[in-house]
């Protein structure tokens, strides 16, 4: 009776550790209660009434609830043997000691070189926690884990076409070893563009859409490049020496700033009402002042901002002063106050900031005909360029309104686009109009 009792007895607690072996590997006795025992690679060892040091062994399943090979990555992998051998380090073996969470780690020489803290051990994942930092927990799972694309790259993030005209866009993916790197393509609006499984863009009519290249693996990852289909015949990627937006005042615009020959390019800064480069843009140098902002000499409305004490309540710059009349032909001047505020009406073009061969900028596309023109982030400067590559600046023929200290000038950064007014001492870029 005795025997039958002890047994009965070993086979709750063996019962216990097997349902327990996730938890923390505790043993229950048929009371209710945890059993206080040692674990060793080939045994446990109970020290609470149910017998003096007396071993239950071999118990082989400690040490192979973590024999095999662990996957780290895709290549990176981590075995345990059930003899005590590993290849955590050349010729190490190892003990596992779960009472303890640890994986002791021993040289070729059978001395301890590493202990492993095991954080969690289930039979589909180990975690190691090498280090006190979430940064230092590795997650070892038994299966070799799938690589996901990270990242799509297209060859083109914007294209112009004409109607019937075609584009291939061509993908990479990253990582070049995901296990599935397949992608489909689809246009935000077929009647402009349609794409089809190969990435070819076809132009249907006027207007913009957006083509979106995406993994077909649930990563989510996609890429995106915009169409603008436009009527062009210049052989310029963007148009003519101007661009027509279809804008009511029938304003043109041009392609590019003065100095400039590319519509990503900066091209030169100037002070407003001046026609040349300088070192320098502030007040001491400023062309229609005597030297300071209470000394104009042109283009005043307020006598006390006048040298002379008279205003002469210009508003708007003479050809003699435009800068884009002086440097490009009478055909050609500065925009106004007005035009700008057309370009930028949400109720005829759109303005998203974007990047054109690395440059970032706001592309202007028009919702009555499709087309575009690109404005640079030049920046400003004074006596050295700020804010390139951040923001835009651009001169109008038009000054502010409320205090001749000012100019109106279209603002804008990758948060928005308005129309503002800055010092016209300071160098800004001007993108000129047709005349009418």
């Amino acid at each position: 009776m005795r025997k039958k009792i002890f047994l009965a007895a070993l086979f709750l607690i063996v019962a216990g550790l097997q349902t327990a072996w996730g938890q923390g590997f505790r043993v229950y006795k048929s009371d209710g209660t945890v059993a206080q025992f040692s674990m060793r690679t080939d045994s446990i060892v109970f020290y609470d009434g149910i017998g003096t040091d007396v071993d239950f062994g071999p118990f082989t399943p400690v040490n192979q609830c973590i024999a095999g090979t662990w996957y780290k990555s895709k290549t990176e992998t981590l075995t345990f043997g059930e003899d005590g051998t590993t290849d955590y380090i050349a010729d190490a073996t190892y003990e596992f000691m779960p009472y303890q969470g640890s994986l002791v780690i021993f040289n070729a020489s059978g001395a301890p070189v590493q202990v492993l803290r095991v954080a969690r051990l289930t039979s589909e994942m180990l975690l190691l926690a090498t280090g006190s930092s979430p940064a230092d927990f590795t997650i070892y799972t038994r299966t070799q884990p799938k690589v996901l694309v990270a990242r799509i790259t297209l060859n083109k993030t914007l294209i112009r076409l004409e109607p019937d005209e075609t584009m291939r866009l061509t993908a990479t993916v990253e990582p070049a070893d995901a296990d599935n790197p397949d992608v489909t393509w689809t246009s935000s609006d077929e009647t402009v563009a349609e794409v089809n499984s190969s990435g070819r863009v076809t132009a249907n009519a006027l207007g913009t859409c957006v083509i979106t290249c995406a993994a077909t693996d649930g990563s989510g990852v996609t890429a995106k490049c915009k169409v603008n289909v436009a009527i062009d015949n210049s052989g310029t990627i963007f148009g003519r020496d101007y661009v027509d937006l279809g804008l009511p005042s029938g304003t043109l615009w041009a392609t590019c700033n003065v100095g400039a020959s590319k519509p990503e390019e900066y091209g030169d800064y100037f002070a407003w009402g001046e026609t040349t480069t300088k070192s320098t843009y502030d007040w001491s140098t400023y062309k229609h002042c005597n030297g300071s902002s209470t000394t104009f000499t042109k283009y005043c409305t307020q006598s006390i901002y006048s040298y002379n004490g008279i205003s002469d309540n210009k508003r708007e710059l003479d050809s003699e002063d435009d800068v884009a009349t002086a440097n490009w032909g009478s055909s050609w001047q500065m925009p106004s106050e007005d035009q700008f505020n057309e370009l930028i009406n949400s109720e005829y073009t759109t303005a998203e900031w974007t990047e054109v061969n690395s440059v970032n900028g706001r592309m202007i596309t028009s919702k009555l005909n499709g087309n575009s023109i690109f404005l640079p982030a030049a920046g400003y400067t004074n006596k050295e360029p700020y804010l390139v590559g951040k923001g835009g600046y651009y001169w109008s023929r038009s000054l502010y309104s409320y205090l001749p200290l000012d100019a109106y000038k279209l603002d804008y950064s990758s948060g928005g686009i308005s129309v503002g007014s800055s010092t016209r001492s300071l160098g800004l870029t001007v993108r000129p109009v047709r005349r009418k």
